[in-house]
């Protein structure tokens, strides 16, 4: 009776330890994430308080604050579990309860699985913010904050947007704020092969009941020495209305249809295909990053609370964490830019920085 009664608690004992730290570090973590939310907002409302009181008035505050705080907090997670988890490791050995843990026989790994189901729970958290409700916040946004300008009147851009749509090539120098009119059109129709078929320059070109329709065009075909001059031109193969809206005033986040609709090549698109694809791998890579975070700061756990190198174990920690950010950022940028493959530039950074969380934490269990 007494075996059954040792092998129920080393059952339950683990159990009830996982429990207590995962409360521990999601306490921390959400404390930080709330803390660092808050502190980024107040200093974004700093610098656009007036430009918002100019579009409304006090009420108006809270709406862009609650239209960024998607954005914010999605950005912020991966940050918020380094920390949090620094912190729950700090307190956990400054008193003695991490020696304790460690003593019934519960090891790093152990740590780490308890842990595993809270960091699923911020990966979930960060892609339903960054991929569902960001790009409908920023979209908003931009929307209330254009919404005095005229909504069928071409507004200029700050320099000529360029995009593909389909085989054809589109410029536009001024686009309404409902997509539905553009001003300086420049159309160049071509083959599935990429050979220009026609050249097609229009001053305005409307969206209504019966598609597009360009105006006051000028019509040059290869091999043909004049243009042809016409007061309206049919165009049925125009992009929607809301996609030029879309791509005239870009958001930063983007929901998942449009990168795989980008990937793929579908609808007009402004990117090449390496934003998308690099978007993509980044957006899976972004699954481990609280798992990554949490390896770089389990070290911080060891030693005594008087003991020397407790402090230097957490500022290393969390230097690891700040500089895996800022790499995989400008991988992720580089991969963007096609100057690396989709698969490098979003996934060096995590092995990298994986395989120095573990010799870590290999050192400190040696």
């Amino acid at each position: 009776m007494a075996a059954a009664a040792a092998e129920s608690l080393s059952v339950i004992f683990p159990r009830v330890i996982g429990r207590y730290l995962t409360l521990v570090f999601l306490g921390r973590a959400l404390a930080v994430l709330l803390g660092l939310a808050a502190l980024l907002q107040l200093l974004d409302l700093l610098d656009k308080a007036s430009d918002v009181l100019a579009r409304g008035g006090i009420l108006d505050i809270g709406r862009y604050a609650l239209l960024r705080l998607p954005t914010t907090i999605g950005r912020l997670i991966p940050l918020a579990v380094l920390v949090g988890a620094i912190l729950a490791f700090r307190r956990l050995s400054a008193t003695l309860e991490m020696t304790a843990i460690r003593a019934a026989g519960i090891g790093s790994w152990r740590i780490l699985g308890a842990l595993v189901p809270a960091c699923a729970l911020a990966v979930a958290l960060q892609l339903v913010l960054l991929l569902g409700v960001a790009p409908r916040a920023e979209r908003a946004l931009a929307d209330w904050w254009d919404r005095r300008e005229a909504v069928d009147r071409p507004i200029d851009l700050p320099r000529r947007l360029w995009l593909r749509n389909g085989t054809d090539i589109l410029a536009a120098d001024a686009v309404s704020r409902d997509g539905s009119v553009l001003g300086g059109v420049l159309l160049v129709r071509r083959d599935a092969q990429g050979r220009a078929l026609a050249w097609i320059d229009a001053r305005r070109a409307a969206h209504g009941p019966e598609g597009w329709r360009l105006e006051e065009v000028r019509l040059v075909r290869p091999g043909e020495s004049r243009a042809a001059s016409m007061v309206e031109l049919p165009w049925p193969e125009g992009p929607p209305p809301r996609a030029m809206r879309d791509l005239a005033s870009p958001t930063e986040s983007q929901p998942l249809g449009r990168l795989l609709a980008g990937r793929r090549g579908e609808g007009p698109v402004t990117r090449g295909p390496a934003f998308y694809a690099t978007r993509l791998q980044a957006t899976a890579a972004m699954a481990v990053e609280p798992f990554i975070m949490l390896l770089l700061a389990l070290p911080s756990a060891f030693g005594l609370p008087r003991q020397d190198g407790a402090a230097r174990r957490a500022a290393i920690g969390l230097m690891l964490g700040l500089g895996y950010l800022v790499i995989g950022g400008m991988m992720n940028a580089v991969g963007e830019a096609g100057g690396l493959g989709p698969v490098p530039a979003a996934w060096i950074a995590p092995l990298c920085f994986a395989i120095v969380g573990l010799l870590c934490l290999w050192r400190e269990e040696a």
